[in-house]
């Protein structure tokens, strides 16, 4: 029997983990920290497909709502599952665009369409509208998306993991990836641990480009050292609500989402921070998402920031996921991407069949990491 680390115990390595364990294989899943609490714990978490392209990449997106959903039904989605619908307000800036978007989604057989100031209300009744024309305002409603509470999923992952006997290490950070004849033989760690392993599975998120590094493999992620990288992004949580919004809402000058009974999560795409801002302006940065959120979600007069955080993303430097075998270091399996919540459960379902079958999927070949030595040459 193959035995098989991987390396990250975020959404996408737990879901992974979870499937490689439950078809029987010997499994063991690496964590720096605890399964979950780093960049899944901060996402969005926004289930979503409607505006990515190209069709194949909208397909993808698709499947892996739909892998969440059957997820939901065998591991006790109603503590994590949440397809609630997102309800998009476009102003005049981008009103075409989202019209353009669900166009295109309808026609490719997704649940896409545009509604009225009307139908709004009853939508969504925690929302006020912009204070815009009603001929600059644009309203769309995707019904079948949605968002997971990262944290319950994640927990449940790595148990039913345990359950089917993978061995979950927390607190352990990889060292090196050791190799015998060019093949990957063992994973070492910070406690001073040699896990033996015939295959290695990066799912390290943020840190995959260090950890595929180490077995001699470039993943090109961009960078969110220099000031000013697009990798990072900034979240805030705010509090108590007592009649939070119950659907995912982006408005022209934020994106809310319910987190937990009395919490909803605050984004913007130009309230942005790096590495490099001062606490200081980050709590700047979080009044500023809470008042614009206040003047579009009412109930939230009284609530005040609880939290906030600049995150770090992984992005693949085209901004596609990266899955499959690293062919410069075999045994090395690598699998990241920037929209991970949504993908994640789909992706170990079919980096799970190329792992236990050894093969290639024709879904996952426009996702292979020897792209970016192919764009260099």
């Amino acid at each position: 029997m193959l035995r098989y680390a991987v390396i990250g115990g975020g959404i996408v390595g737990a879901a992974l983990a979870d499937r490689l364990a439950g078809e029987g294989a010997s499994v063991t899943l690496l964590e720096q920290d605890r399964p979950g609490r780093a960049t899944s714990r901060w996402s969005f978490a926004w289930l979503n497909a409607a505006a990515k392209t190209p069709e194949a990449y909208h397909r993808l997106n698709a499947d892996g709502m739909r892998a969440w959903a059957r997820l939901a039904a065998e591991l006790d989605g109603a503590a994590w599952h949440r397809p609630v619908g997102n309800l998009q307000v476009a102003d005049a800036a981008r009103r075409e665009q989202v019209e353009a978007t669900v166009a295109r989604a309808h026609a490719w057989g997704y649940a896409a369409r545009l509604v009225g100031r009307d139908e709004v209300a009853g939508i969504e009744p925690a929302l006020r509208l912009p204070d815009a024309p009603a001929r600059d305002l644009s309203f769309a409603w995707f019904p079948e998306e949605g968002y997971l509470l990262t944290e319950p999923l994640v927990e449940r992952l790595a148990a039913r993991a345990r359950r089917h006997g993978a061995r979950v290490r927390t607190a352990v950070r990889v060292t090196g990836i050791e190799r015998s004849g060019g093949r990957v033989t063992a994973v070492r760690t910070t406690a001073g641990e040699r896990v033996p392993a015939d295959v290695v599975v990066c799912c390290a998120g943020r840190w995959t480009s260090r950890v595929a590094a180490m077995a001699g493999v470039r993943v090109p992620l961009v960078d969110p050292e220099p000031p000013g990288s697009t990798a990072p992004g900034f979240v805030v949580r705010v509090g108590p609500v007592e009649h939070p919004p119950t659907r995912v809402l982006h408005t022209p000058r934020v994106h809310l989402r319910p987190h937990g009974p009395d919490t909803v999560h605050l984004e913007a795409g130009d309230v942005t921070a790096d590495l490099h801002t001062p606490d200081a302006v980050q709590r700047e940065l979080a009044d500023t998402l809470l008042d614009r959120a206040r003047l579009v979600a009412p109930s939230l007069r009284e609530a005040r920031v609880q939290e906030y955080r600049v995150c770090v993303r992984p992005m693949p430097a085209d901004g596609m996921p990266v899955v499959g075998v690293a062919g410069a270091a075999p045994g090395l399996y690598v699998v990241v991407t920037h929209s991970g919540v949504t993908l994640a459960a789909r992706l170990a379902e079919l980096a799970a069949r190329e792992l236990l079958e050894e093969v290639r999927l024709p879904e996952l070949e426009p996702y292979r990491n020897e792209r970016f030595a192919e764009q260099a040459g």
